[in-house]
């Protein structure tokens, strides 16, 4: 997903020049939402905890989505990136307030360890003026924190696709009234469809059917933490593809963020503790034994 994600920033290079912001998300979550209602018909049926979860973080993604975008228009690019990115930080302090999650100090390491990459990445020093560009992309993060929570709260193995369906609906129904005000323009060039069907096939339906499917498999801050390799995947990209120079802070924000994955997935060794046959197994949380993963940011 961070693969694809990063991808997108290259791709939609061009494609602003023609097409606003709004304009393309609501040409990409059109396209997306088309291709998952058709090519998945039986995803539509779907118990009302599933159409509820995955309609509200749509609309969570959604409004992340057009705020970024939007915010861009008037905010350096570096700048956009590093704050979108601070969900990694809102995720794990957004996920303690509302559902009480005990974060281990590990993670709140790795926390603090992707937040340096990220700058790393994506922040440019002389561009450091707080304005209403910023201030939008600070609250798109904020989004994005919440959709990355609700989600690890309502998806299950069974639900993904239905999951990924109708989260699409709620993005999608975001984005088409955010572009409506201003007239949606519709891709018209082979090069725009090219970018468009890209972005709602392969970023948007594929990656809304991957997330839903992983999230009910891996805990909030630790998707958090791999979904914000999303930079460093850009400055591949971007490096690669773009012709962009390979910098110091580059080569040092990814190692961070790299860092920080290897931290967070790493699970502490588990002590074995001795029990008789006829004794009664230890609590979970009991000196000598260690929560599982599934409780380190989602337990409530």
């Amino acid at each position: 997903m961070a693969v694809m994600w990063g991808s997108t920033l290259i791709v939609t290079k061009d494609a602003y020049a023609s097409l606003s912001p709004t304009d393309l998300l609501a040409n990409r979550f059109g396209v997306a939402l088309l291709a998952f209602g058709i090519l998945m018909p039986k995803a539509w049926a779907a118990d009302r905890r599933t159409v509820l979860g995955g309609l509200l973080t749509g609309v969570l993604f959604g409004l992340g989505q057009v705020l970024q975008g939007v915010g861009l228009s008037s905010t350096p690019a570096s700048v956009s990136g590093f704050i979108a990115g601070l969900y990694v930080v809102v995720t794990p302090l957004l996920g303690a307030v509302l559902f009480g999650g005990r974060i281990p100090r590990r993670v709140w390491m790795a926390v603090i360890m992707a937040t340096l990459g990220l700058a790393g990445l994506a922040l440019n020093p002389s561009d450091l003026s707080i304005g209403i560009g910023e201030l939008l992309t600070l609250a798109s993060a904020v989004c994005y924190a919440g959709q990355i929570l609700v989600l690890g709260r309502v998806a299950a193995p069974r639900t993904a696709m239905s999951l990924g369906l109708y989260q699409t609906v709620g993005a999608a129904a975001v984005c088409l009234i955010a572009a409506a005000p201003g007239g949606i323009k519709v891709a018209s060039t082979p090069r725009e469809w090219l970018v468009v069907l890209y972005l709602g096939l392969i970023c948007t339906a594929v990656v809304a059917f991957l997330q839903s499917w992983a999230q009910a498999r891996v805990d909030t801050t630790r998707a958090a933490i791999l979904m914000c390799t999303e930079p460093l995947w850009g400055a591949v990209f971007g490096i690669g593809l773009g012709g962009e120079p390979l910098t110091v802070s580059i080569v040092l924000g990814a190692a961070a963020i790299l860092a920080a994955m290897v931290l967070v997935v790493h699970q502490p060794r588990r002590h074995r503790v001795a029990v008789r046959p006829s004794a009664n197994r230890a609590a979970p949380n009991q000196p000598g034994e260690t929560a599982r993963p599934d409780e380190l940011a989602t337990a409530s």
